[in-house]
């Protein structure tokens, strides 16, 4: 379960956003959030998340939002097209560390449902990866 605000830096105040998460992060991979109405500075997108088991629980920062330039969609039940919106979302706690979070919804319709096994990385480790990969993908199949 997350919950989500924009935090203003500057005067300190939070906002709740009013929106599901989907909504936030789409609205965010799109563009920079809105002054803070009390005082004009720069606004910041604050997550807090509940991994389970302890892993990275808290209040993060959202450095930045991405989805692919091309969705995938299918026929689904009832012959509804589904749509899937894969996030990677780097978050950053408050020690300056950050991790990358890949959140997906199933968009039916206009219902968003959310993939309940979102992974979340620390960086490094999904740097790792994403090396490997590059370095397989040079391999002669």
């Amino acid at each position: 379960m997350a919950t989500q605000f924009f935090y203003c830096y500057q005067c300190h105040k939070k906002y709740p956003t009013h929106q599901t998460l989907f909504d936030t992060l789409y609205e965010f991979s799109r563009s920079s959030p809105e002054n803070c109405p009390a005082c004009g500075g720069a606004r910041e997108l604050r997550v807090s998340v509940d991994f389970q088991l302890g892993g990275g629980d808290g209040e993060f920062k959202v450095v930045s939002a991405f989805l692919p330039d091309k969705l995938e969609s299918w026929l689904g039940e009832e012959e509804q097209e589904v749509t899937l919106y894969p996030f990677l979302v780097v978050l950053q706690n408050c020690e300056g560390k950050q991790f990358c979070w890949m959140p997906y919804w199933h968009v039916t319709g206009k219902e968003a449902r959310y993939g309940q096994h979102a992974v979340c990385l620390e960086s490094r480790q999904f740097d790792s990866l994403m090396a490997q990969f590059g370095e397989r993908m040079l391999e002669p199949v």
